[in-house]
């Protein structure tokens, strides 16, 4: 099975090492066969004109799953004023209709959340992020008028909301539901300000009515903030517009340990592209000391959908035991350094 990787930016190329090695043992523990196929493409070659969006897409669509590290650098900038490297991950998004990102929000065993009263029993669920529309999809064309008037246009379509609501209420059907077994999906939006959130949450309750046995409610994307802070048990799908649902998925993050152990999954009906959800962090790249398990668990989702189930399983359960026992790297209180979690981790494959 022929996987396309892509190492990125910053820390990037250090985490994807931990996980190549990674990779290497289940293969040989678990007959996975995962061929990684490396591109060396970075933020730096895009801006540089080296390398091309339409290059990097044709080569993607020869695989059923890529494995990405985070990529980008906030100091490369293109002609627009924003980020380089957001042209590579947008247009993989975009390009590749991975319509769904999908972002677990889980107390990991041997991490303490900021929430008081909440352990990882209660602390459970998962975000859906619209990915191929919303206020993102601007990234594109966005408009500047003199230099006096800048606009972006919030794009939601009935296709679009429809087969991202059906993706939520089929997640959750496979849930567990909540810390209570409540299978609910909840709707963030603003309906209550602008038509285009009114028209989501119309669309989704129309879908909702195909899953009679799995609850729906309503938040404003604003009362969600607070909610995702006072009742993170009571939550067990969550679907949102593109840049609603990146937002809340951070905070998601913060509240379960940070950004260093949050993975993610851009899937369409057909492929897959497994990232963590942090940046590229140049300030601690080439240190040695980043927390490679958002990509580790990235890549626990990708052995999943291609189907090489017990390895995905045991590498969550090797992740989780580290955590357990106190083995960590800086940013959880730790001392071990990439190299040497990775080496605990190969230890309990």
């Amino acid at each position: 099975m022929k996987v396309l990787v892509l190492p990125g930016d910053g820390i990037g190329p250090e985490i994807m090492g931990s996980t190549l090695r990674i990779i290497n043992k289940l293969n040989e523990n678990y007959n996975c066969n995962i061929e990684p196929e490396i591109n060396n493409v970075n933020a730096g070659m895009f801006s540089d004109g080296k390398y091309t969006i339409d290059e990097l897409i044709d080569e993607a669509k020869k695989y059923m799953a890529i494995l990405k590290a985070p990529m980008g650098n906030p100091e490369i900038r293109n002609a627009g004023g924003t980020e380089s490297g957001l042209d590579i991950i947008l247009g993989l998004r975009f390009r590749l209709d991975l319509y769904a990102d999908v972002r677990p929000v889980k107390l990991l065993p041997g991490v303490t959340s900021v929430l008081k009263g909440f352990d990882d029993k209660k602390i459970d669920y998962t975000i859906v992020r619209e990915n191929s529309e919303g206020l993102y999809s601007s990234h594109f064309g966005g408009l500047t008028l003199r230099d006096d008037v800048s606009i972006d246009t919030q794009v939601i379509t009935r296709k679009g909301t429809e087969r991202i609501s059906k993706f939520a209420f089929e997640l959750s059907k496979k849930s567990n539901g909540n810390a209570y077994g409540d299978r609910i999906v909840t709707c963030v939006d603003k309906s209550n300000v602008l038509k285009s959130f009114s028209f989501f949450r119309k669309v989704f309750t129309e879908v909702s009515k195909n899953y009679g046995n799995i609850k729906s409610q309503y938040i404003y994307g604003d009362a969600m903030t607070q909610y995702m802070l006072l009742n993170p048990d009571k939550l067990n799908v969550v679907v949102s517009e593109n840049m609603f649902a990146d937002l809340l998925s951070d905070l998601g993050a913060a509240t379960v340990g940070g950004l260093g152990i949050a993975p993610s999954a851009n899937m369409s009906d057909k492929m897959g592209m497994f990232e963590p959800v942090h940046g590229s962090a140049p300030d601690i790249a080439g240190k040695g000391i980043a927390n490679p398990v958002a990509m580790i668990l990235s890549t626990s989702m990708m052995l999943d959908f291609l189907n090489f189930k017990e390895a995905s399983r045991s590498l969550e359960n090797a992740v989780y035991k580290n955590l357990s026992s106190g083995l960590k790297t800086p940013d959880l209180g730790g001392k071990l350094t990439t190299e040497k979690f990775t080496d605990e981790i190969l230890k309990k494959l």
